[in-house]
C-alpha cells in the first residue's frame, strides 16, 4: 500500500496533523486563519492524490505538494501574521512537501515516481 499510495498517504497525515494542531493549540478553537491552514492542507492531500504520475512528469505530485505549501504559507502570513502557532503551521506544511517527496508512489496507468532501473539499456 505504502509503495502505491505513499505520497498519498504523506499527504494525509500532513493534513490531519495540520488539523490536530488548529483543533487543539492556543485556544482549542479553529479560528479563520487556522479553518484556511486546514482547508489548504486538505486541498493538498486530494490534489496529491488525484494527480497522476506520467513519465514526463514523475515530480507532479510533490509539485502540487510544494505550491499548495507555498499558498500556505502566504495565507497565513497575510491572514494571521507569524507567531510561534503559525511557525508550528508552516513547519507542518514543509514537512508535508519532504514527505510527498521521499515517498513512493504508483499511479493507475502504472507509472512509477522513480525511473525504472535499466542495466544495458534493458529494464531491470
Amino acid at each position: 500500500m505504502i509503495q502505491k499510495y505513499g505520497k498519498a498517504l504523506a499527504a494525509v497525515a500532513g493534513a490531519a496533523l495540520t488539523i490536530a494542531y488548529g483543533a487543539l493549540s492556543g485556544d482549542q478553537r479553529i479560528e479563520p486563519d487556522e479553518a484556511v491552514q486546514i482547508a489548504i492542507a486538505a486541498a493538498t492531500a486530494v490534489g496529491v492524490y488525484l494527480v497522476p504520475l506520467v513519465p514526463e512528469y514523475r515530480w507532479a505530485k510533490t509539485a502540487v505538494a510544494a505550491v499548495l505549501a507555498v499558498l500556505q504559507v502566504l495565507a497565513t502570513v497575510i491572514l494571521g501574521g507569524l507567531d510561534s502557532n503559525e511557525w508550528i503551521a508552516l513547519l507542518l506544511a514543509a514537512l508535508t512537501v519532504l514527505g510527498v517527496g521521499v515517498t513512493p508512489a504508483v499511479s493507475d496507468n502504472g507509472v512509477a515516481n522513480t525511473q525504472p532501473r535499466t542495466i544495458d539499456g534493458e529494464t531491470a
